[in-house]
């Protein structure tokens, strides 16, 4: 088996992702912020934010996957590695409680306010009460934000700590410290479409046991009907704001 890892330009994220989920060939997709780094594309020669995204695939399916990415002029790329890594390392990534979700919404608002919405952490409270009973910011400095959150997951109120990184307005990323769910990484991607926002959200979740044990099983199932529901909810609290308000972005 290989690990493939790649550096792309954040405006691409959305993208890659996308193409990925295509391909039943590629497991374990893992997102995490990178460095500042040279990044080229057909239009223009320069340094952008960039981010990693690292997958496992069977050898036989490489050169195909590869040649998908690096062929697409509308995915700007900084670095690949082809790793090779024993099958024990993927099968251990899929045992156990952690598991990947990938889902998605077109919100008919703009991008900007969108994001704008989702990181006014201390509001979420307010607008989607029946999921936070409370959201603190704990501190803040450039582009990242701690935040102490109480929310409330399957009829169980947790209390967790958060990491947000934010590259406004097109990426937000979560990593949970402490809790339940600590490990946890959300990748939430943002990409215009005319007036319009399509956000992505990909998950990389880890459950402790003691959640387990309070939920029961087929937790995968039941976290991912979760998120389902809490994202149709939140696409339909942004959309009524950005109506209510006559917003102008």
């Amino acid at each position: 088996m290989k690990k493939i890892e790649m550096i792309v330009g954040r405006d691409s994220l959305h993208y890659v992702i996308e193409r990925l989920s295509l391909l039943k060939a590629v497991k374990n997709v893992h997102v995490t912020s990178s460095e500042l780094v040279k990044l080229y594309n057909n239009e223009e020669h320069k340094s952008m934010i960039s981010t990693r995204v690292e997958f496992v695939i069977d050898d036989e399916y490489v050169d195909e996957v590869i040649q998908l990415i690096l062929g697409d002029e509308k995915v700007s790329f900084g670095k690949l590695y082809v790793i090779t890594i024993d099958r024990v390392f993927e099968l251990g990534y899929r045992e156990g409680h952690r598991f990947k979700l990938a889902l998605s919404s077109l919100i008919r608002v703009p991008r900007r306010y969108v994001f704008d919405i989702i990181t006014n952490y201390e509001r979420l409270r307010d607008l989607l009460p029946a999921y936070y009973k409370g959201m603190y910011v704990r501190s803040s400095s450039d582009n990242v934000v701690v935040t102490e959150d109480e929310f409330i997951l399957l009829d169980i109120v947790c209390k967790q700590i958060s990491r947000h990184t934010l590259y406004p307005p097109a990426v937000h990323e979560v990593e949970i410290l402490s809790g339940y769910l600590e490990g946890s990484r959300i990748t939430e991607t943002y990409t215009e479409m005319d007036d319009n926002t399509y956000m992505m959200l990909v998950a990389d979740m880890k459950v402790k046991e003691n959640l387990i044990e309070l939920i029961g099983f087929h937790i995968k199932h039941r976290l991912e009907q979760y998120m389902k529901a809490f994202l149709k909810e939140l696409t339909r609290v942004i959309e009524n704001e950005y109506n209510n308000n006559n917003n102008n972005y």
